[in-house]
């Protein structure tokens, strides 16, 4: 079997996943998708709905909301590697591109900070796919937004210049969409794939 990585990108209620297989320097695209874990915006959005409710009910809608949305994670990643699986690919390792790694205060400072409730659900939704992906023996490699491009291409043993070139190939090789969320998760799997 080929090894292979799952690059994640995230947003409010979903994630653009993209799998790479083969060695790091001639990786493919072997898999993309986009993994909702929530209906709707105003759904996937609880600290925004938990600025407007008493903190025992904004809490308790925190703390559901982010066991639905890692279990609906960990079943769309589960199909996901049994789909590579069949493809002769084994999944040995997922990037998540992250946020800039400050800690957040407790819930009742982030619940009176529009700037931090947007923080929290950044955080909220990379903190699902990542225990998503150990639930499914994956192990996860963090990678800041802003080390990103030149991590890869120290991965790839490329000049950072050659990267964009690299990205373009890579997505047009596999077919659309393949946009910036698409990019950076296949930047954050090369890093991983380069990690194992």
């Amino acid at each position: 079997m080929k090894q292979a990585a799952l690059g994640i990108k995230s947003h409010t209620g979903w994630a653009a996943v993209v799998a790479l297989a083969g060695p790091v320097a001639a990786a493919e695209v072997v898999a993309k998708r986009r993994i909702d874990v929530a209906t709707s915006f105003e759904v996937g959005a609880v600290y925004h709905k938990g600025k407007e409710l008493p903190f025992e009910r904004a809490d308790a809608l925190v703390r559901s909301s982010e066991e639905k949305f890692e279990r609906l994670a960990r079943e769309a990643l589960a199909e996901l590697t049994a789909d590579l699986r069949a493809a002769d690919c084994e999944a040995v390792a997922s990037g998540i591109v992250a946020g800039d790694g400050k800690p957040l205060p407790p819930l009742a400072s982030i619940l009176k900070s529009h700037a931090l409730v947007h923080a929290a659900e950044g955080d909220l939704y990379r903190r699902v796919f990542a225990r998503a992906s150990e639930a499914c023996r994956i192990p996860v490699v963090s990678i800041p937004a802003k080390e990103l491009e030149r991590r890869t291409a120290g991965a790839l043993r490329i000049a950072p210049a050659e990267l964009a070139t690299r990205v373009v190939a890579l997505g047009k090789a596999y077919g659309p969409p393949w946009a910036r969320d698409q990019k950076e998760a296949a930047m954050a799997a090369w890093i991983a794939l380069a990690t194992r």
